[in-house]
């Protein structure tokens, strides 16, 4: 009968410590992203409050005049961040000599990674698709970010958007933001 090794070595610890590293600096781009796209309340009388729910609008552009401009740079901003992400990944992988188990660790990082972006891809063209003019999606392990171009977001706009998140990804509506930019 074979006897488990359960020592762990330092080539153990450090994959486990950057993947948690490279896990925290996903979530802190995450934030940070979501945090320049929630907008402060406006001169014009419109309130936003402070805890946003799946269908609640956030006006985006009062502060970028043109929308198409903040599609790409979010778009460009998106691409590095999983640029780096993958750079990681590899270099872990290309790192040297490691165990199985350090080889399963950083191919299932690099294929939840993948997957995630393909179904980020997914739902944006399942948006564009649906009469969205432009859409981002950033998911996370805990939720969904939507970002869409609309000149007018309702109820039944945003059950299309849950919609078609949810026809990709199981998300917990509560973990479900919208923003529409204009």
């Amino acid at each position: 009968m074979k006897r488990l090794n359960l020592i762990i070595g330092r080539k153990q610890i450090v994959i486990a410590s950057l993947t948690v590293l490279l896990g925290a600096a996903v979530a802190v781009n995450f934030a940070v992203g979501s945090a320049k796209k929630k907008p402060a309340a406006s001169t014009s009388g419109t309130q936003v409050s402070a805890s946003a729910n799946y269908g609640d609008a956030a006006f985006v552009s009062d502060d970028m005049s043109d929308s198409a401009a903040y599609f790409a740079k979010a778009r460009l901003d998106k691409q590095q961040s999983r640029d780096e992400a993958a750079q990681v990944l590899a270099g872990m992988y290309q790192g040297g000599d490691m165990t199985k188990d350090e080889l399963t660790v950083v191919q299932t990082n690099a294929k939840l990674l993948s997957e995630r972006m393909t179904s980020e891809t997914k739902i944006e063209t399942m948006l564009k698709a649906q009469g969205f003019s432009d859409a981002l999606c950033y998911l996370s392990d805990s939720g969904a970010n939507i970002i869409v171009k609309t000149n007018g977001l309702d109820a039944a706009g945003a059950a299309k958007i849950k919609n078609a998140l949810l026809s990709e990804v199981e998300v917990a509506s509560d973990n479900i933001t919208i923003v529409e930019v204009r």
